[in-house]
């Protein structure tokens, strides 16, 4: 009999921190913008005291660092639901299965050059199988919105290799430098809110999958509280 693992509490954490994330990257931005306007006083010959040019880095630094940790705690919280996901669609034994193996749910995520394609295909299986079969057998079959999940999986191939081209400006950066990376770095927070976002809208409409294949299944897991009832013989 299929044992489906109750996966809620992962993929409301996974949402969770993608809500935070979006918080924490709207914060950065209006940081950012901040010390833009500081910035264009300054090309503009404004003399503007060290003191706030230095707390201006220092929130800079801040804030980025925290982004950063929460970006990959948010991360750890979508693989772990994801690996529960992919595990539970192994647990069913129905065809087709899944096209990889249950603990490539998992550590799928982190091998190099695997990594690029890997993370998109349980995403798909994921994705494709637990609404297919969430439905009863012999239903007719539904797929809502194919796109998006390789829209998803482009947009974070992009953001991941964008967020490798951020060089901060050294002591010697001319204004048009300084300018350049912090106008960068804005394009990364946004990319950064766009994705997260992209993943909420995706997550909680597995929820809704999710929740459809618990219910399927749920009467199919005997209750550990289930009294073994006496066997009345028939009568001859």
């Amino acid at each position: 009999m299929p044992r489906i693992l109750d996966n809620s509490q992962r993929i409301r954490f996974a949402i969770l921190f993608q809500w935070i994330v979006v918080g924490v990257s709207l914060v950065a931005l209006a940081s950012r913008v901040v010390e833009y306007g500081m910035l264009q006083k300054m090309a503009a010959g404004v003399k503007v005291p060290h003191a706030q040019v230095e707390a201006s880095d220092w929130r800079q630094q801040a804030i980025g660092s925290t982004q950063l940790v929460l970006i990959l705690l948010a991360f750890i919280a979508l693989v772990l639901w994801a690996h529960r996901a992919y595990g539970n669609l192994h647990r069913l034994h129905k065809a087709p299965a899944p096209r990889h193996s249950e603990g490539a749910g998992g550590w799928g995520w982190f091998v190099p050059i695997i990594n690029f394609w890997y993370p998109y295909q349980v995403m798909k299986d994921i994705w494709n199988l637990t609404q297919r079969y969430a439905q009863p057998d012999g239903a007719p079959r539904f797929q809502r919105d194919q796109s998006l999940v390789g829209g998803w999986w482009g947009l974070r191939l992009f953001t991941i290799f964008a967020s490798r081209g951020a060089y901060a400006p050294t002591s010697g950066a001319t204004m048009a430098q300084i300018f350049s990376y912090v106008e960068f770095v804005m394009g990364m927070d946004v990319l950064y809110i766009w994705y997260a976002v992209t993943t909420i809208y995706m997550l909680k409409k597995l929820r809704g999958f999710e929740q459809q294949l618990a219910a399927r299944f749920a009467d199919d897991e005997p209750s550990p509280f289930a009294e073994e009832l006496p066997v009345t013989p028939a009568p001859l």
